[in-house]
C-alpha cells in the first residue's frame, strides 16, 4: 500500500528534509505524486515520485546506509545515492536532473 502525500506538511514528515526541498522544487501536486510505502501499518523507508510523468523510487539501503535514486521501480536502473556527507549542491544537482 503507498500512502499519498498532498501537501507540503506531509511531505515533511516523511523525506529528509535537503533532498525534500530539492524534490519539492520540481513538484506541481495538482499533477505529480508522491507516495510513501506502508506496510501493516507501517511506513517502509520506500518512497515514489512521479515528476512530469516520469517515476522515481527513493529507497533506504541498509547495506549502505544511504538513500538510493532509481528510475521507474525498485529495480529500475541506479541514478545516485545520497548519504549523510552528500552535499547540498551534489542533492540539488541531482534532482534538477529529474
Amino acid at each position: 500500500m503507498a500512502r499519498h502525500l498532498r501537501s507540503d506538511k506531509d511531505i515533511d514528515k516523511f523525506i529528509a528534509k535537503a533532498l525534500s526541498n530539492a524534490v519539492r522544487a520540481l513538484l506541481n501536486l495538482a499533477i505529480d505524486k508522491v507516495e510513501v510505502y506502508e506496510r501493516n501499518g507501517q511506513l517502509a523507508r520506500t518512497c515514489w515520485v512521479t515528476i512530469r510523468g516520469r517515476r522515481y523510487v527513493f529507497t533506504y539501503n541498509y547495506r549502505s546506509g544511504q538513500i538510493d535514486l532509481k528510475v521507474g521501480s525498485l529495480q529500475g536502473a541506479h541514478r545516485f545515492s545520497f548519504g549523510n556527507n552528500t552535499s547540498p549542491a551534489a542533492i540539488t544537482r541531482e534532482a534538477a536532473g529529474l
